[in-house]
């Protein structure tokens, strides 16, 4: 398959490649155990990938959206859990330095601490109660005035990696007698009293990702680490300079991910020689069919992706164009893995449902990326609405 590589920075291009050979080694041994993410961290960690999206000024490599897209579909081809988790921490940090949410001098310390300590970070704002928090609504979890800073109370649900984070940026209610209440965020150390995981994670897709419920009980959060509390109550509408980070690198982890079933399911058909057939099952015109399908979904999803992050650092197109195209590659992206696997499976036949080949895991794996915002529906009533409103006027 050809290589998207030359689109980035040699030296992000290399580190994803040092954590992709050191996730994939480990993973053929031990992708059942409690450890393994906690090892594959550790791999993301020791390769430096953690800090691609860090500006160079802090030790970071100063990845770009392109770059960041280029070597997650590398990790992610890897083990897809992995991936997710890198994607989680990076796609956070990308948006972060756009959003103006954080207090300039703290986003600095803490991505200080990300290339001097390795620390890793997931936005911890899902609840059971609320839905998905892109649609909007006051979180359950609260955040109330203390001494020093602020408590807070609640559930954090379907938390990527959350046993494994060094920090968790959490989304909460604030109730204060002196502000109306909204929405703060706060940053949370994974080590603070009164944080607990609670083992709630037994999904069809991402299985090792371990993605559990937190769950904080009084627990306190110092004034410099206060995220964005607004003492007026005003609601915060991100900047159109994040809309990438909300898409793009969701659609390359899942499409790594596809690309791993796509590498199973062509080596599967050019090495599997029946005693009934006598040659390859690839000379047969159905299995081609499949996967020159397949070729055809992973090439017209990877140029989306790449293009469009090109688009967008290059400013080849208006960014209010380009930041309405985001959800629409998202969409694709992830509904032609799902295709891609399902093809995958039917080359593979048997043999792809077995656990011990990757194919049965990268079929459950990209089905995830269904539920990750923007969802569907609301992509294309977007769509809808945007083709429909040059002629309303």
């Amino acid at each position: 398959m050809d290589s998207f590589d030359h689109l980035a920075d040699p030296r992000i291009v290399a580190a994803a490649g040092d954590a992709a050979r050191r996730i994939a080694a480990r993973a053929e041994g031990e992708s059942e155990s409690d450890s393994f993410l906690a090892g594959c961290i550790d791999d993301l960690r020791d390769s430096g990938y953690l800090r691609i999206i860090v500006p160079e000024r802090l030790g970071g490599l100063g990845g770009s959206i392109v770059d960041v897209c280029v070597a997650q579909e590398k990790v992610s081809r890897a083990f897809g859990s992995a991936g997710l988790t890198a994607n989680m921490h990076l796609q956070y940090l990308g948006s972060s330095l756009v959003s103006g949410m954080w207090p300039e001098e703290r986003l600095d310390a803490f991505l200080r601490g990300v290339t001097e300590h390795g620390w890793i970070i997931n936005n911890c704002q899902a609840e059971t109660e609320l839905g998905s928090p892109a649609r909007g609504g006051l979180h359950h979890t609260t955040a109330t005035r203390a001494k020093g800073g602020w408590r807070i109370d609640g559930k954090k649900s379907w938390s990527t990696a959350a046993p494994h984070l060094t920090h968790f940026a959490v989304g909460a209610t604030v109730r204060a007698d002196s502000m109306p209440e909204h929405l703060g965020q706060f940053l949370v150390r994974r080590d603070a009293p009164g944080v607990r995981i609670d083992p709630t994670w037994d999904a069809l897709s991402m299985r090792e990702s371990a993605s559990h419920d937190i769950v904080f009980e009084a627990v306190h959060v110092p004034d410099e680490d206060v995220i964005r509390v607004s003492p007026a109550g005003d609601r915060y509408v991100p900047p159109l300079e994040t809309a990438p980070w909300h898409g793009l690198p969701f659609a390359a982890t899942y499409i790594g991910i596809a690309v791993a079933a796509r590498d199973f399911a062509a080596r599967f058909a050019a090495t599997r020689i029946p005693s009934n057939l006598g040659h390859p099952i690839g000379d047969l015109p159905a299995v081609r069919a499949k996967l020159g399908e397949i070729e055809a979904l992973l090439f017209a999803s990877r140029r989306m992706i790449f293009d469009t992050a090109r688009d967008w650092v290059e400013a080849k197109a208006p960014r209010e164009q380009v930041a309405a195209q985001v959800p629409m590659v998202k969409y694709w992206a992830t509904n032609n893995a799902v295709h891609v696997t399902d093809l995958a499976l039917r080359i593979t036949g048997g043999f792809g449902l077995m656990e011990s080949n990757p194919v049965e895991r990268c079929f459950r794996d990209v089905r995830a990326g269904l539920i990750h915002p923007p969802l569907d529906d609301v992509t294309l009533a977007t769509a809808a609405t945007l083709a429909m409103r040059e002629f309303q006027h």
